[in-house]
């Protein structure tokens, strides 16, 4: 076959494959964060000077958010460096911008500790003024602000981490609550109380907040919940509590922010997210003493550790959507971050291009918020004797266990769609526990646990051949299971058999199912089924993984199928990786599989050797191996079948006409398309059937029900 043939054929192969997921998101939920969390909260980005003067970083804030903070251009240090002295410029652009695009804007931020007005509490000589003399300078300073941008911003931080984060003091006392910074030491807390007053006064109709980082640590949220609640006492207009977040991949629990916002509810009706970051290290908080991270990419692994910390920690925020106006992200990409593009925070890259962190905080699932499973778990059937983990519930949950005390992270590759897996939580004990963030679908799946960036099989479970690679194996009981079920009726075996291939040097492997009856009437013949597995599987998949030997026994004791022969062996599918799939030559396994494996079995085996009671069929890249042979050896097979493995048409079959072709897939991959391709062929006068598994994706049960499916419809009389 010409190169451009089988660049074609891959092609169709891969458009339903799971080669199609890797490395790229395939995205059908909302345009936008903004339309994602429309009834929700708004959605807001830092920004400095280069995203309002690039166009391609302007259309994506304009794309995506609907508020926006000036990341440093609004700090009083930098509007108002000298007494008398202005520089309005570099925030008038970003307020400017906001007004031109009808964006909301926050106002960061009015007094802070760093990056302000120092001048305002010193004379000539730099000593001290009196309280009165800087607490008319700052009135001054907010009122000339705030007057400014009232027209544009509709909330302001006034004041910014006032509070400490020390722990507790020595022998155990507690710690002054306040940050003992040069405002605090001068004027003790009372400056706080006095910059919401000018606030206010300045503007009686924008929202005031405190803001602070690390505050969902109990301890410090504490400290801020007491502050807030002494001075709205003492009637200081403190109208909402941002909490900054920046947040890492380990921290903090969703339990420690949910718990949080419970109880700022109950001193404001506003609480906005206001500086959001998600760091791939061990770090938190609002410190300016930070690791900058090593120059590499961001593993695979510390990215699913950020796509479901992003994930969970915006679940909570949902569930307090009545109290939260606003989340931010501080910064639009991870290039533009204060804590620099090695600690990937955000869910952009450097290069503007959405994480799967994007996706996770997206396109949620509503459904799933508030969703418990059922705790009627039960072990896998697929478990090792006597293993209780993986358990399985009626609803399709997985639940995964590992002791592994002394990890940073494990994570299950099993997830939803679309996610890089289920990341499991330590208790106090070192181990670690954690259920599918929803049901999964019916039927088998691989899966591996990876512990710090090592992928490990998981001990409780039995392994399987895929991947490329012996891979835990997960069974989520299906509805229809009964046709692949081991039942007392008369089994066939499946055996190993080693056969020479010439062609590469090798003694190669095969198995093969005979049917129940074959060793009893050892004068009859059987046609032979070539049946062939996926990329990264190999020649034990289809009787381990897929059951195909008791699906064949279960209908020829029913009465529904001809006995006949299936042989399985490995298509060399391996040799491909990924990043190198177009380069696979499928010539190689014709060589084997007609020329060396057919008459080794044709001799060694009672078979009826000829075209005519000679079928191939394969899954995936199986498939795309079995349209490939079985065009360019029309004289061996007269039945085709490709299980989620691409299409026939009319134009590659103008000089064959098989006696059937059987075309596959779930109904989570392409069925239309397989559909349209039946419906040519039959309207060309081919015998050709479609069937399409419900509720499945490029996974066996899909495979299970299409060898089901196929298999009746062979070798009729």
């Amino acid at each position: 076959m010409k190169r451009t043939c089988l660049s074609v054929l891959l092609a169709v192969f891969m458009a339903g494959s799971a080669f199609a997921q890797f490395g790229r998101q395939v995205d059908n939920g909302p345009k936008s964060l903004k339309d994602a969390y429309d009834g929700y909260f708004t959605i807001g980005v830092a920004v400095n000077q280069r995203n309002v003067s690039d166009p391609a970083q302007m259309e994506l804030i304009k794309k995506e958010f609907n508020s926006i903070t000036a990341e440093n251009d609004m700090k009083s240090g930098e509007l108002h460096p000298k007494e008398g002295v202005w520089n309005w410029e570099r925030a008038d652009k970003i307020a400017d911008f906001c007004r031109k695009n009808g964006i909301k804007l926050r106002g960061h931020c009015l007094v802070w500790h760093a990056q302000f007005c120092d001048w305002m509490m010193n004379d000539e000589k730099g000593n001290p003024v009196p309280k009165e003399v800087f607490y008319a300078r700052l009135r001054d300073h907010i009122h000339t602000v705030v007057n400014r941008y009232k027209d544009v911003v509709y909330a302001w931080d006034v004041v910014n981490e006032a509070m400490s984060d020390a722990g507790r003091g020595f022998r155990g006392r507690e710690p002054n609550p306040y940050r003992e910074s040069k405002l605090y030491k001068l004027y003790g807390d009372e400056f706080i109380a006095k910059a919401f007053e000018f606030a206010h006064e300045a503007d009686p109709n924008a929202l005031l907040f405190y803001n602070d980082y690390n505050a969902a640590v109990p301890a410090k949220r504490d400290r801020i919940y007491n502050m807030v609640k002494k001075m709205q006492a003492a009637g200081v207009p403190i109208t909402g509590i941002g909490m900054q977040g920046h947040y890492n991949i380990y921290g903090p629990t969703p339990e420690d922010i949910d718990s949080a916002l419970t109880k700022y509810s109950e001193l404001v009706k506003h609480i906005h997210i206001t500086e959001l970051d998600v760091r791939c290290n061990e770090e938190m908080g609002g410190n300016l003493q930070f690791s900058r991270g090593e120059n590499k990419a961001m593993a695979p692994y510390l990215s699913t550790l950020q796509e479901d910390q992003y994930a969970r920690i915006f679940r909570v925020l949902r569930k307090h959507k009545d109290v939260i106006d606003n989340v931010t992200l501080w910064n639009l990409c991870d290039g533009d971050s204060w804590l620099g593009v090695n600690n990937h925070p955000l869910l952009y890259d450097e290069n503007l291009k959405p994480k799967k962190a994007y996706y996770a905080v997206k396109n949620f699932n509503p459904a799933l918020d508030n969703n418990v499973p059922k705790e009627d778990f039960k072990p896998s059937e697929l478990n090792q004797p006597g293993q209780q983990y993986p358990m399985v519930n009626s609803e399709g949950y997985a639940r995964f266990r590992i002791d592994a005390p002394d990890a940073k992270s494990v994570i299950v590759s099993l997830g939803l769609g679309g996610r890089g897996g289920t990341v499991l939580h330590k208790d106090k004990d070192g181990v670690w526990t954690g259920t599918t963030e929803g049901p999964m679908d019916e039927g088998f799946h691989y899966y591996h646990f990876t512990i710090d960036g090592a992928t490990v099989n998981d001990p409780g479970a039995n392994n399987y051949y895929g991947s490329t690679r012996w891979e835990s194996g997960i069974e989520i009981p299906a509805h229809d299971r009964d046709f692949y079920a081991a039942k007392n009726v008369p089994h066939g075996n499946v055996q190993q058999v080693l056969f020479n291939s010439p062609s590469t040097g090798l003694q190669k492997r095969a198995f093969v199912y005979t049917p129940a009856e074959y060793n009893k009437n050892t004068k009859k013949k059987y046609p032979v089924l070539y049946l062939q597995h996926g990329w990264g599987e190999d020649e034990t998949a289809w009787s381990n993984q897929g059951h195909a030997n008791l699906i064949m026994d279960n209908l020829i004791a029913e009465g529904k199928c001809e006995p006949f022969i299936i042989v399985m062996t490995y298509g060399m599918t391996n040799e491909a990786r990924h990043g190198t799939i177009g380069s696979f030559n499928p010539k190689n396994f014709e060589t084997v599989l007609v020329d060396e494996l057919i008459p080794y079995i044709d001799s060694n085996f009672r078979t009826i050797p000829n075209k005519k009671n000679r079928a191939m069929a394969g899954l995936s890249m199986g498939g795309m191996e079995t349209k490939n042979i079985t065009l360019a050896r029309p004289e061996v097979f007269d039945y085709y079948g490709l299980f989620s493995g691409g299409t026939y048409s009319p134009s590659d079959l103008k000089d064959v006409k098989p006696r059937l072709i059987f075309t596959s897939c779930g109904s989570k991959e392409n069925p239309e398309g397989v559909k349209k391709s039946v419906e040519d062929l039959k309207a060309a006068g081919f015998n050709a059937v479609s069937y399409v598994s419900d509720g499945t994706a490029h996974e066996f049960l899909t495979w299970r029900r299409s060898l089901k499916e196929m298999a009746p419809l062979l070798f009729k009389k």
